[in-house]
């Protein structure tokens, strides 16, 4: 199977790659600005020939604002001309749950003094957002233990476990297939947790 990626929601680089089972077959890598929205679809149809893939993989945020809008709408755009399989998958999900039962919290770095949270609670189920950092606190009163990209003084007192993770367009194609033989895979649909998609909006 041959599975296209695209990588923008980071904040980093962002990457496109087309791989062929665990084999890489081209790369594209650029620092995340303004010349990818232009630059995306071109260095896609470089990479793959023309030749559609199996399946396109997008990931669907949290993360860069502008990155999220320019890899979903390329992907969508390149899935509906090839007429192939599309799934969008969460930043949230290259994390592989530290816990089963009971309940969880993952925190992310975010810009703008904040993080973006994922919540998993046994008995309530998953919930995701974005909250500046001296809130966290205050709506995780219990929080016991916690892990990911933020760091030891969020909770004072909480079990913290530093956890770090690849982000790039590779490690979210093998994600996606993986996801996917499990019946896992998630619609391209953006999660805008980023604090502009918070604000109020403007009559």
């Amino acid at each position: 199977m041959r599975v296209l990626s695209l990588e923008t929601a980071c904040y980093g680089e962002a990457s496109a790659a087309l791989i062929k089972e665990d084999k890489v077959l081209a790369k594209k890598v650029w620092p995340l600005g303004r010349e990818v929205s232009a630059e995306l679809v071109p260095a896609v149809a470089e990479m793959t020939g023309g030749v559609p893939p199996d399946l396109i993989v997008v990931d669907r945020g949290p993360g860069s604002f502008t990155g999220i809008r320019t890899g979903i709408a390329a992907a969508q755009g390149l899935a509906l001309g090839w007429g192939c399989e599309l799934v969008g998958l969460p930043y949230f999900a290259y994390y592989p749950r530290a816990a089963e039962k009971g309940s969880e919290l993952l925190l992310l770095n975010a810009r703008a003094g904040g993080g973006f949270y994922y919540e998993y609670r046994a008995e309530k189920g998953c919930s995701a957002g974005y909250a500046k950092a001296e809130e966290l606190p205050q709506k995780f009163p219990d929080c016991e233990c916690y892990y990911g990209e933020c760091d030891e003084n969020t909770f004072p007192g909480a079990e913290y476990v530093p956890v770090k993770v690849e982000r790039g367009a590779e490690s979210l194609a093998r994600l996606a297939l993986e996801k996917r033989l499990k019946g896992e895979a998630l619609p391209p649909e953006a999660i805008y947790l980023h604090l502009r998609a918070n604000l109020p909006k403007k009559d």
